[in-house]
């Protein structure tokens, strides 16, 4: 339902964007503004609700409309450009840079990013004389859209690192949690199904809609080949039904399982689960608004945890040369 939710406001987005370069080439500039700021907020929402490429893409022309409009109006280019394109520079920085950054490393980036432009634009509104009143107005729109987004990352940051404090996840030498769950093909996979045969790499993953899980399942899928190689079978959990699952897997091209725990037993056997109520996906799953941790656990044959993934860096993909020597390690006994 959300994501018909998000296809229809990605479709006003749209219809507004075009419109609005209609009337920018026309220059009529008020009817410019109203529309740019209707694409913008409505892309902004079908961006939110499907995490789509194209809602990406359309946000960023949304952007460039923005400064096409100002820019006719009498902005000037050193200070439109940034300020206009920084907070949409904000929200990418995470995703291009998310193994060295993680969900809650260095998380001052995109509030800096924001901050610096909303400096540059008060600069420009105090000092260009030339701007009519709705022009100095306009920019607020992207503001708001790319703020309310930037923010929401950052107070999730915090949550993950206070949750972090209190305890996260299991520890090496400890016994892995046995489970049964469904994989996307609605098959029941147990962890047993791998006692003496495979070692497995546990992904624990926030669900479909989080944009740096998707980077993380896309690299985990690139490095599938040499795990295999090294007898490790990869293994996600994430919190959707099976359906959802399917989708994901079908989009990213996955060859790994997703498995599906849907009332966050087994997160919470492995010491996973956060409250998230600031998030709007939290409300698809349990009723006290929780998700997933995103953390790996290497389990050897005999079920025991070797390795977890650094609890300061959650989001981190755990390469092949991270665990060879503890790999090389279980075939030696």
């Amino acid at each position: 339902m959300k994501k018909r939710i998000g296809y229809v406001f990605g479709s006003v987005g749209t219809i507004a964007l075009v419109l609005a370069v209609l009337l920018i080439i026309r220059d009529k500039l008020f009817a410019a503004y109203a529309l740019c700021t209707l694409a913008v907020l409505s892309t902004y929402v079908y961006l939110i609700y499907t995490q789509s490429k194209l809602a990406v893409i359309i946000a960023f022309i949304c952007h460039i409309a923005g400064i096409a409009a100002l820019y006719l109006s009498g902005s000037s280019l050193l200070f439109s450009i940034p300020y206009i394109l920084l907070p949409f520079i904000a929200l990418m920085v995470r995703n291009i840079w998310m193994e060295k950054l993680g969900h809650t490393l260095k998380l001052w980036i995109e509030p800096l990013i924001l901050l610096t432009s909303i400096l540059l634009y008060i600069v420009e509104i105090k000092t260009n004389y030339n701007l009519s009143s709705d022009a100095k107005l306009f920019p607020v729109a992207y503001f708001l859209a790319n703020g309310f987004m930037v923010l929401d990352m950052f107070y999730d940051g915090l949550k993950i690192r206070g949750r972090i404090r209190k305890g996260h996840g299991l520890a090496a030498g400890e016994l892995a949690p046995l489970f049964c769950l469904q994989n996307e093909n609605n098959e029941q996979v147990c962890l047993t199904d791998f006692k003496g045969k495979n070692n497995v790499l546990l992904i624990f993953v926030r669900g479909e809609w989080c944009p740096l899980c998707h980077i993380m399942l896309r690299t985990y899928m690139k490095e599938n080949a040499q795990f295999r190689a090294k007898n490790v079978f990869l293994l996600v959990i994430g919190p959707d039904p099976t359906g959802v699952n399917r989708k994901m897997a079908e989009e990213l091209k996955l060859d790994f399982h997703i498995l599906s725990d849907t009332d966050l037993n087994v997160t919470h056997l492995y010491r996973l689960k956060i409250k998230a109520e600031h998030l709007l996906h939290a409300n698809n799953y349990t009723n006290d608004k929780e998700v997933p941790l995103p953390a790996s656990f290497l389990i050897d044959k005999k079920g025991t945890i070797r390795y977890c993934s650094n609890p300061e860096k959650i989001g981190e993909v755990v390469k092949l040369s991270d665990i060879f020597p503890i790999l090389q390690s279980i075939e030696g006994n």
